[in-house]
């Protein structure tokens, strides 16, 4: 089965609108399915819980700042 990278954005946030494609790119090249998640929509209690936007999941994994970084100069 696929893992999934969900990218978790707000529509204030213009870095998120940046990098909206560049990580549906990577998804692709992976080989992963991508979902993006508006958290102003979002009533989960994990959109609730996010601490910054734009946040990352692959699978249940959390990527941090450093692991977003790495994830995008492969």
């Amino acid at each position: 089965m696929a893992k999934t990278l969900r990218y978790y954005w707000h529509p204030d946030c213009a870095g998120c609108e940046d990098l909206k494609p560049a990580f549906k790119e990577i998804a692709k090249l992976k080989g992963m399915k991508y979902r993006e998640i508006n958290v102003e929509k979002c009533k989960s209690k994990r959109c609730n819980s996010l601490e910054y936007v734009p946040t990352v999941y692959i699978g249940n994994k959390q990527l941090n700042l450093k692991e977003m970084d790495k994830i995008l100069s492969e």
